[in-house]
Parts: structure tokens; sequence; C-alpha cells
């Protein structure tokens, strides 16, 4: 009787670290971008999952580069803004209008695909 809790008391105990072990290794994607927004404006994140830089233009004019496989903030005032992506001594290109809301992450994932001159783009708002 005495061995049979023992095994039970293991099994649980193992259990219990297994379960911790597992979600302890679970990633949040929007911890990724821990950023204070400004009172009264949006932000736009560029998250470069690419292998290269990549030149970032909003309204025409030249922004912050997003390195390779980093990210990049860009606070802005809500509304929509024309964006343009350039790979860095490459070939690839993405052109697009992005809606930047009061108090919201407006993220863009940047992939490239089979195509060798455009990115993929995901486009998400937190």
């Amino acid at each position: 009787m005495k061995t049979s809790s023992w095994i039970i008391w293991l099994n649980r105990i193992a259990s219990a670290l297994m379960i911790s072990l597992l979600c302890a290794s679970c990633e949040d994607s929007d911890d990724d971008f821990d950023h204070d927004i400004p009172a009264g404006m949006g932000t736009l994140v560029v998250n470069n999952t690419t292998t290269s830089d990549i030149y970032v233009y909003i309204a025409g004019i030249e922004q912050q580069k997003a390195e390779s496989d980093d990210y990049e903030f860009y606070d802005r005032a809500p509304g929509t803004y024309r964006v343009a992506l350039e790979e860095k001594n490459g070939d690839r290109t993405w052109f697009g209008d992005a809606d930047i809301l009061e108090g919201h992450m407006t993220i863009m994932d940047v992939y490239t695909d089979f195509d060798i001159n455009d990115y993929d783009v995901e486009w998400r708002i937190d």
C-alpha cells in the first residue's frame, strides 16, 4: 500500500514538472514587441524575418532600416500611410498602405517567398 502511494506521488510530481517545462518553452509572439506607444499615437512594426536588411520608407521618407531577423518601431499619428520596403543589396520590394490606429501596433511580418522580386507581408493589429 505504501509503495503504490509513493509511486503515484512521484508520477504527479513528474507530470507537473513536464507541464511546467512545456509551458516555459511556449512563446507569445506579442511579447517580442514590448514598446510604449506614445499618447495619441500608433506604431508601425516592421518585423523583418528575412536574412537581408530592409530599407523602410513611410510616406516617401526613408526611415531607420529594419535589420535582418529583427524588428523596428515607427511611431506615427493615426492615419493611413504609404509604406515601401526595399531589400538592401537585392531586388525584393513591397509597396502598400498601412493603417495606424491610436494606441495600437500595426505589425508587418515580412517574409521572402519563391519570387525573387517580392516580399510576402502579413498584417496584424495588436
